[in-house]
């Protein structure tokens, strides 16, 4: 304990007085005249004992009494937790949470305006003296300075929800990188929000020099519905079809959600409405069809009603149809009329032919798919086009020539794959087993049938891996494969183990043939991505038209600039923080456009789970402050001033003065 005035504890010096007068009690006595005193012998000794402890007890109030009103002009105290002279001030920072999540309703209306409240009681409570900083998720620079009471109330009026999410380690960085600068003041720091189970701080060090509150806000009721996802179920849209479209909805609040409505609008035109009940706690998966009526680019939106939340109530999705799949055969002699009826089936394959003793190899970059019929060799050039096109993620699929002329060259293109031919077996063969699963026959088999007709093979050439890396996607009943693939670079070979000739198989004649052909050239396509998130993603990629350095993103009436990069036939164009609202826009140069791109909100802050204020406090050295702020002025001095007993000291002494005088007036 300490003491403001401590001279004045040299009036303890006046306990003195009361002592000699009770050592040298100066009273005169009288004196009374018996006429026997032998009756009073006994009473007087009593009256003695009595008066004697009246005494002392009037001598230890007095001195009690004297000593506390000493100790009240002294002021006694104890110190604060926070060391601080005259002469320093208070910076305090204080973090409002503007996620998504502070659009939920509580009793006294919206989280964020409650935290905006809260931060006003909170710079109230200081000194004009004080300096403030203010943080939200944006982190913005004119937030990364101390201001006074009016300049931070003012730029606190501007706060508003944002799509941004931090945790709490990013905040407590920020606002270190702000302390560092300025260590001559007593700094403490203020967390307002609902501390979503996303701010649990990945990692924290606790700081004795900073004080941390924790200002927690809750919703009256958890209740959010939103579209999670969407997703198209084909890599490529088809003009004039019914397009598939997935979109997953989840109901992460504590109600049913009934009978409610989900809107997708093309270009804003709405086009399909389709009703949907989904549980609390629950998710569900629906799907919608759609057509395109051409070949441009289209923005879908998709939309449901639900409130207070309503961040996550809209997604956003561009697409295109797309206008053929470019399939390139280099044969010897002639296709095989079984691979022109089969991408005769549909409009979207364009089949193009060519020689191998004349080739373009200028048309491999425009192929999704290359064929190698039937080659009787494959040529040093040949083979390095064909890894160059494999590398950028071609796809090529090998049907061999069972009595090649130069088996030696095929081989050595095949060796980087790791797949080698091997020997030629006349045998009658049937294929015993399909890889149900893979990608390429996924959709085209939901169960095989046990008495399944499948292709026979009569001439077909031992294929074997030495890599281990090829996969036998379909096996004969001699457990060699028919078909194996392996992945070279970032594309894809397919080898068959047998021709299409009729002596060697009768592959291509089997219903087997067509969900193959169809399928190889697109199931490995990467389709131009639907949507991209919008804070998760710090770019997105586009299918270029020209070489550009920079293109003009439009949309929601805004307009930017963005850098791009060009490599291997795809683009890149970074957002740099750019784009804060989820919407469609439009990427393209010269009043001419690219593509539309479709930015989503991130889902985060949609589901509703918070974070344990007790066990987040111990965590990062915290205390947790009560709602209503109402002891925070009191706390301040007392962690400023620490805790004082004047006013206690003043209180003993006059309670002892009062015992004084009821010992002298009522204890005979």
């Amino acid at each position: 304990m300490q003491f403001v005035y401590p001279s004045f504890l040299y009036a303890l010096g006046l306990l003195a007085i009361p002592i000699l007068i009770h050592l040298f009690n100066f009273r005169r006595y009288k004196r009374v005249v018996f006429s026997d005193i032998r009756f009073l012998q006994e009473l007087t000794e009593q009256n003695k004992k009595q008066q004697r402890l009246k005494e002392w007890l009037i001598l230890l109030a007095r001195v009690l009494a004297i000593s506390f009103l000493v100790f009240a002009f002294a002021q006694p105290y104890i110190p604060g937790k926070i060391k601080n002279s005259g002469n320093r001030n208070y910076q305090v920072s204080i973090y409002v949470d503007n996620s998504f999540s502070m659009q939920a309703a509580g009793k006294e209306g919206a989280l964020l305006d409650q935290a905006k409240t809260k931060a006003r009681k909170l710079v109230d409570a200081f000194g004009a003296n004080d300096e403030f900083q203010l943080i939200t998720n944006d982190f913005e620079g004119k937030h990364q300075r101390l201001v006074n009471q009016k300049e931070f109330l003012q730029m606190l009026d501007e706060v508003s929800i944002s799509p941004t999410h931090r945790n709490l380690s990013e905040i407590n960085q920020r606002q270190k990188s702000l302390w560092e600068k300025n260590k001559s003041a007593t700094q403490k720091t203020y967390f307002i929000s609902d501390f979503q189970e996303n701010m649990e701080p990945n990692s924290w060090e606790k700081d004795s020099l900073h004080a941390y509150y924790l200002v927690p806000l809750a919703a009256s009721q958890q209740q959010n519905v939103w579209i999670d996802s969407a997703w198209l179920e084909e890599p490529f849209l088809k003009k004039g079809n019914q397009n598939k479209l997935k979109v997953k909805l989840r109901n992460g609040g504590e109600n049913s959600f009934e009978n409610q409505a989900l809107v997708l609008k093309i270009d804003g035109i709405q086009k399909v409405l389709q009703n949907f009940s989904c549980n609390a706690g629950e998710s569900k998966v629906l799907e919608m069809n759609f057509s395109l009526s051409d070949y441009q680019w289209h923005g879908i939106s998709l939309s449901i009603t639900d409130y207070p939340i309503v961040f996550d109530d809209s997604y956003f999705l561009a697409v295109q149809a797309k206008e053929f799949v470019s399939i390139l055969t280099i044969n010897d002699a002639e296709v095989s009329p079984a691979i022109k009826k089969v991408y005769g089936l549909d409009s979207i394959y364009a089949l193009k032919e060519q020689s191998i003793k004349q080739l373009n190899y200028s048309l491999f970059g425009s192929s999704n798919a290359i064929i190698l019929f039937e080659p009787n060799a494959i040529s040093t050039g040949l083979a390095e086009q064909l890894n160059q096109y494999l590398s950028s993620g071609g796809v090529v699929l090998l049907v061999p020539n069972m009595n090649p002329t130069d088996l030696a060259s095929i081989q050595i293109f095949l060796n980087p794959a790791g797949i080698n031919l091997g020997s030629v077996q006349k045998q009658e063969l049937k294929v015993s087993r399909i890889e149900l699963k893979d990608d390429l026959f996924q959709k085209v088999f939901s169960k095989m049938p046990e008495t399944a007709n499948l292709p026979s093979v009569y001439q077909s050439w031992q294929i074997s891996s030495s890599l281990g890396s090829a996969r036998k996607l379909i096996g004969l009943n001699n457990d060699l494969p028919f078909l194996v693939r392996a992945k070279l670079g970032k594309g894809f070979i397919y080898v068959l183990s047998s021709s299409l000739k009729k002596e060697a198989s009768n592959f291509s004649n089997h219903a087997l043939f067509v969900p193959f052909m169809l399928n190889f050239p697109i199931v490995h396509q990467k389709a131009n991505q639907a949507s991209f998130v919008l804070g998760k993603e710090s770019g997105f990629s586009f299918e270029p038209k020209e070489s550009q350095n920079v293109l003009t993103l439009k949309g929601n009436n805004q307009e930017h600039l963005l850098e791009v990069k060009i490599k291997e036939g795809e683009g890149y164009a970074k957002l740099n923080d750019q784009i804060k609202e989820a919407g469609i826009y439009s990427l393209g140069s010269n009043q001419t456009e690219w593509a539309k791109i479709a930015f989503n909100y991130p889902r985060n802050e949609s589901v509703q789970g918070f974070l344990d204020t007790d066990k987040l406090k111990e965590k990062i050295g915290a205390e947790v402050l009560n709602t209503d702020l109402t002891t925070l002025k009191s706390n301040l001095e007392k962690d400023l001033k620490g805790d004082t007993y004047w006013k206690m000291a003043l209180l003993f002494a006059l309670l002892f003065l009062l015992a004084e005088i009821a010992l002298i007036r009522f204890l005979k």
